[in-house]
């Protein structure tokens, strides 16, 4: 039997001892490491290399999501499981959007908690009974929104990316090379594509599928994928 090895993120040490006990009572867990925030655990994935996260989302200093986001940008061989006091759909749909194999409830039981771990393991996703509801909605939709994004082209949804982390037109003509005038053109053509009405609402869209919390590097990796 393959050991998984696992390493717990919370901001309250009472949860952590607890949930630590429940998993070292399972001969196939074992916990490596512990982390009060998001920023220790990023270090300590780094040091300790688990096969699985398991972290709160609500975390002082780099929260759930922001620490996914950054470990989605260096090479690791961890998964992730969420677990949250909360199933708000809005939070559901960035850690999916972020790669996150898991979600459990706090208020769920050890069955829940030990089938999300396995499942993650096997990299295979886990999304607790009480929630998979919402997850299913969140994510029909969220597809919906990222399959009007194959009607743009490479330097259109890269536009979309750098309206999205708040930079005018003359910002991005700069960033890009590009004419202003060019750049008009180019958000007029994304703003018809996607049916939206202003670039207010490009950004807003950007960000709820995940699109504009790519970093730049991976940014120009997928569009130099897509020109090949």
């Amino acid at each position: 039997m393959e050991l998984i090895r696992v390493l717990i993120a919370d901001d309250h040490k009472l949860f952590r001892d607890g949930v630590k006990k429940l998993l070292e009572l399972e001969s196939d867990i074992a916990v490596v490491g512990e982390a009060g925030d998001g920023e220790e655990a990023l270090s300590l994935i780094r040091e300790k290399e688990p096969d699985i996260l398991l972290f709160d989302i609500n975390m002082p200093r780099v929260d759930g999501i922001q620490l996914v986001r950054e470990l989605n940008n260096i090479p690791h061989k961890t998964r992730y499981v969420a677990i949250s006091a909360y199933d708000d759909e809005d939070c559901l749909s960035a850690l999916s959007a972020a790669g996150v194999l898991g979600f459990v409830l706090k208020a769920s039981g050890k069955v829940e908690l030990l089938s999300a771990i396995r499942s993650a393991a096997r990299g295979q996703a886990y999304v607790d009974p009480r929630v998979a509801g919402k997850l299913l909605t969140s994510f029909s939709r969220r597809k919906e929104e990222n399959d009007q994004l194959y009607e743009l082209t490479p330097r259109e949804k890269e536009i979309l990316y750098w309206l999205a982390q708040g930079l005018s037109n003359t910002e991005v003509a700069d960033r890009m090379v590009l004419s202003e005038k060019t750049v008009k053109n180019h958000v007029s053509h994304v703003l018809k594509k996607l049916d939206l009405r202003d670039r207010t609402q490009a950004a807003i869209l950007a960000w709820r599928i995940g699109f504009a919390q790519l970093s730049p590097e991976t940014l120009n990796h997928i569009l130099e994928s897509v020109e090949r």
